[in-house]
């Protein structure tokens, strides 16, 4: 995981713990926080992971329509 996913996951713990009412925050222990956390983590990985995939399909149609376009010249 990258130091960015984590910040971002703990950031989001934060703001979560400040929107749920304090009788709720007394009802989930810090592991749970943490689960949470690793949940987000995990989410913004698959994301990241997505995103990259896209990139790399993108990046090699973007190469063959170069060639192509090399090609027809």
């Amino acid at each position: 995981m990258t130091i960015q996913n984590e910040q971002l996951a703990q950031k989001v713990i934060e703001v979560f713990k400040k929107n749920i009412s304090e009788e709720a925050r007394a009802h989930i222990s810090e592991t749970e926080f943490q689960t949470l956390a690793q949940i987000v983590r995990e989410a913004l990985s698959l994301e990241m992971t997505e995103a990259a995939e896209m990139v790399d399909k993108l990046e090699k149609q973007l190469r063959e329509k170069a060639l192509h376009l090399d090609l027809d010249l």
